[in-house]
Formats: C-alpha cells, sequence, structure tokens
C-alpha cells in the first residue's frame, strides 16, 4: 500500500471542508434558493467545521469527558448534509451528473456516523446497520490504511450537494471530480458488504470456547495503561486507567515508551506506576515508535543508537521485569521504518538485550510478531534458538476488516510455528485487543475472550496482555471515552475470575 494513501486522504477531507463551508455560504445567499433549502445548506456549512473538532476531541480519554455531552454533534452534521443532498436532489436544484453520487455518499456516511454514534455509547446497533458500519470501516481501511480501522482521524466528511448551475469551466470539473469520489465510496463500500457479513459472522464462531484451567496458577492477564509515553502521562489516564488496573486486579501492566523519552518523563511514569503495588505486579515496558497515528509520508530511520539509549534509561529508572526493544517488528515498525531485512532486527535486539541486562541481568527480553509473514516467521525462529538473547517470545493479535477470520489465521500461523520450533522458552501474548466502533462492542469483547481461550490451552503462553485500558488515539480500549466500561471490560474480569478458581466457565455479561 502507498505510503502517500493516507495523508492523501487527510488532505482531500480537508479540501472538501474548505469547499463545503465556502459553497454553502454562496448557496445560502442566492436569492433564487427556497428558503428552506438556503436554511438547510446554511445550517450544514455552518456547523461542519466544530462538529469535525468534536467528533475527533470525543475519540479520546483525555478529552472525551470535557466535551462529551455535544459529542452527538457530529451524527446530527451528518444527517442535515443528507437531508441537503437529498433535497437538493428531488428538488431539481442540482445537476443530477453529480447530485446523485453527492446524496447516495451523504446518505451512506449518515447512517454510518449514527451507528458508529450509537455503538459508542454501548448499544448494539441491529445487524443490517452494523454491517453498513464494518463495511464502511472496511472500505476506509482497504483505501488508507489498515490502521483506519481504530483511528478515529480516517472517516469520511459529508459533501454539500451543489445547486445551481456552476458559473466557471473549473468549478464544473471540480463538481465532478467530487462526484467521482463520492461514486467512488460509495461503490467501494457496496463492495465491501461481503466482506462485513463475514467479518460480523465470523465472531459468533467460537462463541462456546471456554477457558483451559491453569492449576499452577502460571498464566497471569494483564493490560495495558496510558497513551505511548512522550511525554508525561496525562492525569486523567493516570487516573482513569490505575482504577480500572485496581477493579481488574490486573497481575501484569504494560507500558510503551517512544524511543526519544527523557529521565524527567520516565520520573514522571514512574511516580504515577508507583500507586500500584509492584512488589507483586508484572511490568512490561516496549519501546515503539513516535508518528504511529498520524499518517507517514515517508519512512524514518529505525535509529538504533537512540532505542537502546532510551532503553538504558527505562532499565534504570522503571526497572521492568520485561522489556520488549521493538514493538512488532514486521506490523507497526514496518509501517513506520519500514520493511527492514532480518539481519537489522537481529543485530538491533542483540545490542539492545546487551544494555538492558548490563543494568538490570534480572530483566528478560522478549519479542513479539503480529504480522505472520514469512520474515516474521525467520525472525521468530532465530529468537527461539539457544544463542538468540531473547527470553520470552509472543505475539500480537488484533482483527482486520475480515474480522475473526483474521484472528483464526494468526493463531493457526502460530500454532505451526510451535509445533516446527518446539517451545524451549516462554511465550506471552503481548497484544490482545478487538474494535468496538468497527465491529460492534460485542465483537471487541468476543476477540479478547478467543484470544484468552487459545492462550491457555497452550502451557507455554504464560500471559496475555489486553489492549488497552483506554482509547488512545485508537478506539480499542476496555473504557470508553465518556469513562463507561465496555461490555469487553467484565469478559476480562471474568477470565480473570474463572482462572483463579480453576474453573471454565463463560463470564456472562
Amino acid at each position: 500500500m502507498s505510503v502517500w494513501l493516507p495523508p492523501a486522504h487527510l488532505a482531500l477531507c480537508l479540501v472538501i471542508v474548505v469547499w463545503d463551508i465556502v459553497l454553502a455560504g454562496r448557496i445560502a445567499r442566492v436569492p433564487q434558493a427556497p428558503r428552506a433549502f438556503a436554511s438547510l445548506t446554511g445550517l450544514a456549512g455552518l456547523l461542519v467545521l466544530p462538529a469535525l473538532v468534536v467528533a475527533l476531541a470525543t475519540t479520546t480519554v483525555i478529552t472525551g469527558r470535557a466535551i462529551l455531552y455535544v459529542d452527538w454533534i457530529w451524527p446530527v452534521v451528518l444527517v442535515i448534509f443528507a437531508m441537503q443532498a437529498v433535497y437538493a436532489l428531488t428538488r431539481r436544484v442540482v445537476n443530477p451528473a453529480w447530485g446523485i453520487p453527492i446524496a447516495i455518499y451523504d446518505v451512506i456516511i449518515a447512517v454510518a456516523g449514527v451507528v458508529r454514534y450509537l455503538a459508542s455509547r454501548g448499544m448494539e446497533p441491529p445487524q443490517p446497520l452494523l454491517l453498513l458500519l464494518t463495511a464502511h470501516t472496511a472500505a476506509l481501511s482497504l483505501a488508507t490504511t489498515s490502521a483506519a480501522i481504530a483511528n478515529p482521524l480516517y472517516l469520511n466528511v459529508p459533501m454539500i450537494a451543489p445547486a445551481f448551475p456552476a458559473l466557471r469551466a473549473v468549478t464544473a470539473s471540480f463538481r465532478a471530480l467530487l462526484s467521482a469520489v463520492a461514486l467512488g465510496w460509495a461503490v467501494g463500500i457496496a463492495f465491501q458488504i461481503p466482506v462485513a457479513i463475514k467479518a460480523v459472522r465470523s465472531y459468533h464462531a467460537h462463541a462456546s470456547d471456554r477457558l483451559t484451567e491453569r492449576p499452577e496458577g502460571d498464566f497471569a492477564i494483564g493490560v495495558k495503561l496510558f497513551p505511548d509515553i512522550g511525554s508525561p502521562p496525562p492525569p486523567p489516564a493516570v487516573a482513569s486507567d490505575l482504577a480500572l488496573a485496581d477493579t481488574l486486579t490486573a497481575e501484569v501492566v504494560a507500558i510503551v515508551v517512544v524511543p526519544d523519552v527523557t529521565n524527567q518523563v520516565l520520573d514522571s511514569l514512574t511516580r504515577a506506576l508507583d500507586q500500584l503495588q509492584r512488589d507483586s505486579t508484572l511490568l512490561i515496558v516496549t519501546i515503539g515508535y513516535r508518528g504511529k497515528l498520524l499518517p507517514e509520508l515517508r519512512r524514518v530511520p529505525l535509529d538504533p543508537r537512540t532505542r537502546i539509549a532510551a532503553i538504558r534509561r527505562v532499565v534504570r529508572r522503571l526497572r521492568p521485569d520485561i522489556l520488549v526493544p521493538a514493538e512488532d517488528p514486521y506490523g507497526v515498525g514496518e509501517r513506520l521504518v519500514g520493511r527492514l531485512q532480518l539481519p537489522v532486527w537481529e543485530d538491533y535486539l542483540t545490542a539492545a538485550a546487551a544494555a538492558a541486562k548490563s543494568i538490570d541481568r534480572r530483566v528478560r527480553i522478549g519479542l513479539s510478531a503480529s504480522s505472520f509473514d514469512s520474515r516474521d516467521s525467520a525472525l521468530y525462529a532465530w529468537a527461539a534458538g539457544p544463542a538468540s538473547p531473547i527470553d520470552i517470545l509472543g505475539f500480537s493479535f488484533f482483527p482486520d476488516r475480515r474480522g475473526a477470520e483474521a484472528l483464526d489465521a494468526y493463531t493457526r500461523t502460530a500454532d505451526r510455528w510451535m509445533s516446527v520450533v518446539p517451545p524451549a522458552k516462554p511465550h506471552w501474548v503481548f497484544a490482545a485487543g478487538g474494535y468496538p466502533l468497527a465491529h460492534g462492542e460485542a465483537s471487541q469483547a468476543q476477540a479478547i475472550w478467543d484470544l484468552l481461550s487459545w492462550a491457555t490451552a497452550h502451557p507455554a503462553i504464560k500471559g496475555l496482555i489486553v489492549y488497552e485500558a483506554g482509547d488512545y488515539g485508537q478506539a480499542r480500549g476496555l473504557r470508553s471515552p465518556s469513562g463507561r466500561l465496555r461490555q469487553a471490560t467484565l469478559y476480562v474480569m471474568g477470565a480473570m475470575r474463572a482462572l483463579r478458581e480453576a474453573t471454565v466457565t463463560t463470564p456472562t455479561p
């Protein structure tokens, strides 16, 4: 997938918003425009920009609660745009050549926006509407980046129906271009409906799965806390995430830090983590990447020297029990630093392990596979070898636009790897989660439960980290931006209780 597609999509969305505002103002001032149509158009142009800002601000725990009570404005604006486009088409004040595609497009994204709003409030939409939301998300993911399935930056903005004839050739050409864009999205979403049907149904395939009891108590469930740490963790995140960890009685917590994290930031993070019972809580720290949420215009270098310096600071100040020197090398790592050759990762991981253990010999070094392709397989095989400095091997599991079908494919691949290279080292699931605003909250709960069922059935796997406590630029948290605990939280609590009691029952939400 081209690195230019995500920023190109966001740039086009910005152009459309500006066009909406300018054109709405002009249409509202046309004397011949029907009063109701002029009012509807003017209202759409007036509200689209503030509604977009609210829509983006309410997708994170950090800012979501402050403006929670106006988060309905974005779906309302989408409906207003759809009404304006349909009105213009039925009253024949727009050229059908571009009025029809824009009206269809606006209606589709309005319905998807309303369904997404209902899902964000914990409601389970009717399946036909959920299928439209899933198809819309799948189309976005396919046309831009796989990260679009959870990243709120990737959305479709509505289009004003360009009523009345264009006065210039360039204006007519631009209208034709936008109508082609609208038609392309409508067709793309329609083609994703079969994929959406399979994705939504796929989560029910493992509804009867059970946990495997671990009578030795050798399986831990944890949760990833806070946004990726490059600055001091925001107080709202600290308060809500630590409260959630306490509610879950989590035995493990995980943190991701960026390579240029400073000592001052790490000291701030240490003070936040001191509120946990560190003597009985396992700490996993992963070295992540800058710019995971924003679309990248070019690949950035891995810069092993900076990352190893960060590892020294992290081990010295945080004293993690497990250190993962690189977050998903052939997953998010490949997206940001490129598809590096296997020796590059091997050399970096070897140097990182040496640097960490020169400060704390007790720290264990982990590696997580996430793409499950040939290079991931080769890196896993190297890490599993006795000469490798890797102490713990692991996996990261998330659905994609195919839903739980992707999880099934990934776990089958992991099974094959572990059968080819019998586990001589402990394994972890370093990241597991779902997408409540793409496939519905029930899908997130079922995805996590499926992965817990799979992981507990493998004696070599010693724990699983649920991603993540809250929504931090990606809609996959156990807690929604409003502070409401999502359905998956009950499943995680039920799994912890079941393992403690050595039972194999499914929690009832």
